[in-house]
């Protein structure tokens, strides 16, 4: 029964913004699985279909921010509708023009515009329509949403590929984006006639002001460097997963399988972490746990030579790493207040993207310099041990 005060509509709220998260993440890997064919069809290098992962990346870095405005001055659903009108009208035009390769590519990159103004919203959606104490499972969910979106482009792409060839993962893929924002936009609200229980910030248009005063803030200094380790690591594996498992006999599809299992167990992860979080009333212990488990995990990841090992560690890799990010979302916004919450998560996921890039590029040219994987992944292993002291600085917030 719900509480006086909270409005039984915000779980419509929710179920009306998951397809379009989802959507937008199935653009973004909707050719990483099948990178060799999409070359083929369109005749250009492995290099050039590699732009359409890094598209995301590089929008993002540019379009954080006025995301994040965009949140802040208008409410979060003029966002969601910016990023759903982004994602369905870019998704067609990219299915439409499937025999141009620079407007398909262009088309790409117009739709990672959208990403920003969607995820951005992560925090702020809990904030105006759920109760302080289940935000981070509110949290949970919209980030849960980008994680399906994850395994549905491992999984749909190669099946649509293998029947109907990339058209049809383009035309089938914007579809369901074109669905995904009609839902988006026609069933959202940006807030219920009365507020729920809990912390409300302040109302303030997004400024530089506001990131100044982030940054002159140790607790959220702290999130920012478990950010930038983390989520960058997490970009660097997903990203060259199958060049770290290959060499030692792993082949492609099972280094698909592996990759499918770490991101569906993130999804669990995502679900019962911040469940957890919300139930013990606690974020910090969290953080700590997930890395402790993590290093012998990534280590095993650096040297076991069989599949199922190998599956295993990347699974409980997954509902620790991905799990624990809704969590560090919520967090962030806690000791981020009273600045609005689709600055501080906007913050939060630029430092991650930078990471990304960096990472994936460092990884790519030590790999090169050493001739294994092996090398880089043990950076991965002592930047992830960097962040136990980071996470044994923080304290529990107020809120």
């Amino acid at each position: 029964m719900d509480k006086p005060g909270v409005s039984a509509y915000r779980w419509v709220i929710l179920a009306a913004i998951v397809p379009i998260i989802t959507a937008t993440e199935m653009m973004w890997l909707s050719l990483a699985p099948i990178s060799s064919q999409a070359a083929g069809f369109f005749k250009v290098s492995d290099m050039n279909i590699a732009l359409f992962s890094m598209s995301y990346m590089i929008m993002y870095i540019l379009f954080a921010l006025p995301a994040s405005w965009v949140i802040d001055r208008f409410g979060f659903r003029a966002s969601l509708t910016i990023g759903a009108l982004l994602t369905a009208v870019f998704g067609l035009a990219r299915a439409y023009f499937i025999h141009d390769f620079t407007l398909v590519l262009a088309s790409q990159f117009l739709i990672a515009i959208g990403q920003p103004f969607l995820l951005n919203i992560t925090t702020k959606v809990p904030a105006n329509w759920f109760p302080a104490a289940e935000r981070a499972t509110a949290a949970g969910l919209l980030t849960m949403a980008q994680y399906v979106g994850f395994a549905l482009a491992m999984v749909l792409s190669p099946l649509l590929a293998e029947r109907g060839g990339i058209p049809a993962v383009l035309w089938v893929f914007s579809l369901v984006a074109v669905v995904a924002a009609l839902i988006a936009i026609v069933f959202t609200r940006e807030k219920p006639l009365v507020p729920p229980p809990g912390p409300v910030a302040s109302k303030e248009d997004f400024a530089f002001a506001s990131i100044k005063a982030l940054f002159l803030r140790k607790p959220f200094v702290l999130v920012l460097i478990f950010s930038f380790i983390s989520i960058g690591t997490f970009n660097t594996i997903l990203t060259l997963l199958e060049p770290i498992l290959t060499p030692r006999g792993i082949s492609s599809v099972q280094a698909g399988m592996v990759g499918a299992v770490f991101v569906v167990a993130g999804v669990a992860g995502a679900v019962v972490l911040p469940i957890i979080s919300d139930k013990l009333h606690a974020r910090v212990p969290m953080f700590v746990a997930a890395i402790v488990l993590l290093v012998p995990l990534l280590l095993g990841f650096t040297y076991l030579q069989d599949f199922i090992p190998i599956t295993f560690c990347a699974g409980l890799a997954g509902f620790s790493t991905m799990g624990v990010a809704p969590v560090l979302f919520q967090y962030g916004s806690e000791v981020a207040y009273p600045i609005p919450e689709g600055t501080s998560l906007g913050m939060i996921l630029l430092m991650g993207q930078v990471s990304g890039a960096l990472f994936v590029y460092l990884f790519e040219v030590a790999t090169k310099l050493s001739g294994s994987a092996i090398a880089p992944m043990l950076c991965v292993v002592v930047l992830t041990l960097l962040e136990v002291p980071v996470a044994l600085q923080m304290k529990e917030s107020k809120l």
